[in-house]
């Protein structure tokens, strides 16, 4: 049986296993913006009772058989994410380093999708086509972006570096780098009417 020469470089599932762990430790590092406890107690609890974390190592699992084109893991891992976790990241999605989930049920990533190093996604985001026709027309995403809870980023958009998406925005044209994008409040308030302060006097 030959061997490979030392410092000869790796086969490609040798490869790929490399970039999947050091994009895991990566997102692993991250962990310590949110954690009080000490390395490596902060790492095994996320592991097992924090759904975003276990969103991240399974995706990342699955992406690492996608780029391998090894048959079934890479859905077998995104299925078992979305039963675990209640988040569903197709293993086609490329994102960098330092990913960052947050209480992660009902986030969904398409396959199409770009995310830069250093995301930070709260739970509800949509990221990924605005319809069935132009499904492979999803968004690429700068470093350091903050998708708030409920945002949805749809079609073929560019999200700038260090930008802010606040809670339940709705995207669908480019944003620039270091922008702040929030969304209108849905309700108005505003003083009762004597007619209508009579109705509620009547409901009691």
């Amino acid at each position: 049986m030959s061997e490979r020469p030392v410092g000869a470089p790796a086969g490609p599932a040798a490869a790929a296993v490399g970039r999947a762990g050091s994009l895991l430790a990566s997102d692993t590092r991250r962990l310590r913006e949110l954690k009080t406890k000490r390395f490596p107690w902060y790492v095994l609890e996320s592991l097992l009772f924090e759904n975003g974390y276990q969103a991240v190592v399974l995706h990342r699992m699955a992406s690492a058989c996608k780029r391998r084109r090894i048959p079934l893991l890479g859905p077998l891992f995104a299925r078992l994410s979305l039963w675990l976790t209640g988040v569903d990241i197709a293993p086609a999605a490329a994102i960098g380093p330092g990913l960052l989930i947050s209480h992660g049920t009902g986030i969904v990533i398409g396959a199409w999708a770009r995310i830069g190093a250093g995301a930070t996604i709260m739970h509800q985001v949509t990221i990924g086509g605005p319809s069935p026709s132009r499904r492979r027309q999803m968004p690429t995403i700068g470093d350091a972006v903050f998708i708030g809870a409920g945002a949805k980023i749809l079609g073929d958009v560019r999200i700038g570096d260090r930008v802010f998406i606040g809670v339940d925005a709705v995207i669908a044209q480019d944003v620039p780098d270091d922008s702040l994008v929030v969304s209108r409040a849905g309700i108005e308030v505003r003083p009762r009417t004597g007619e209508h302060a009579g109705e509620a006097a009547g409901a009691t």
